[in-house]
């Protein structure tokens, strides 16, 4: 099938669908913000306990990173839930909330989780490395939040410094894991494999199909990367130049939360014309084998 039917496709049989995609984006965002924060704050408490000993800060610190590991990999089993609704939904099957959390119950999608956990791992230690020896995203060392805040309050700079390093972290993590795109689909699918088999198809997959996929996703969703784009050049335009004046400084205001809103639509629909093209190839390729 080629991509502007693709795309046509597309945006007709998922028009219904996309709201219950963002939906679930926002149920998915609450959950890791939520389960992040109890994770970190029980890391800080633990760690904090083995620091009043003279010799419990190198313990403390490999407690506080493996509670932390952990909390990445809840995030990871949730994310295999979020693939999972986003799936169902293309398929026109039914959707629960509890299907969020099935990746706690299937023991493929746990060693998922934990695999998933080394390409971040690989992430901080690209995006540590980059930002002590590249002086373009250089950071002061930060001991505690405290020293952030005031860099924050002084440095005029710092709200570009940290945006650069924002946008580069957020590019490593695109680069690593965009590879690993079709590997939940597999599997979701295919229950009788197990995850290694199965990481290895949505590699071969991703693949061969890799120039397909990007094409049909810039075509379905340049518009609104445009749209986004200009929001953010206009909202940076107002609050460079017009920071005198409240109203217009408002309307900068309006223009920062529509460019969030137009944002998070644009995510929850990318992820799922992610779980259409898998569908809609999958369906291609096996009615090219029976003929």
């Amino acid at each position: 099938m080629k991509v502007l039917d693709l795309v046509k496709d597309f945006k007709s049989s998922t028009r219904f669908a996309i709201p219950r995609a963002v939906f679930m984006l926002m149920i998915y965002l609450f959950f890791c913000f939520f389960s992040s924060s109890v994770m970190t704050g029980v890391a800080m408490s633990a760690s904090s306990f083995f620091l009043r000993y003279q010799n419990g800060i190198n313990f403390a610190v490999l407690l506080f990173a493996f509670i932390e590991l952990l909390s990445c990999a809840v995030i990871f089993i949730l994310h295999y839930g979020l693939f999972l609704c986003n799936l169902r939904f293309v398929r026109n099957q039914p959707v629960a909330l509890n299907f969020l959390f099935a990746g706690i119950r299937q023991r493929r999608a746990r060693r998922g989780a934990a695999f998933f956990v080394v390409p971040m791992l690989l992430c901080f230690v690209v995006f540590a490395f980059i930002v002590s020896q590249v002086e373009f995203f250089a950071l002061p060392q930060f001991q505690t939040v405290e020293q952030v805040m005031e860099f924050i309050k002084n440095d005029p700079d710092s709200f570009r410094k940290l945006l650069r390093c924002y946008v580069m972290f957020l590019a490593l993590l695109f680069i690593v894991f965009f590879p690993f795109t079709f590997v939940w689909s597999f599997v979701y699918d295919n229950t009788k494999q197990n995850f290694r088999t199965s990481l290895l198809d949505g590699l071969k997959f991703f693949c061969k199909n890799v120039f397909g996929f990007l094409a049909f996703e810039i075509v379905c969703h340049f518009r609104k990367a445009f749209f986004i784009l200009a929001f953010n050049i206009l909202h940076a335009f107002i609050y460079e130049k017009y920071q005198s004046s409240s109203n217009i400084y408002s309307l900068g205001s309006l223009i920062s939360f529509a460019s969030f809103a137009l944002t998070f639509y644009t995510a929850a629909s990318v992820m799922l014309s992610i779980q259409f093209y898998y569908d809609k190839i999958n369906e291609d390729s096996k009615e090219q084998s029976s003929n």
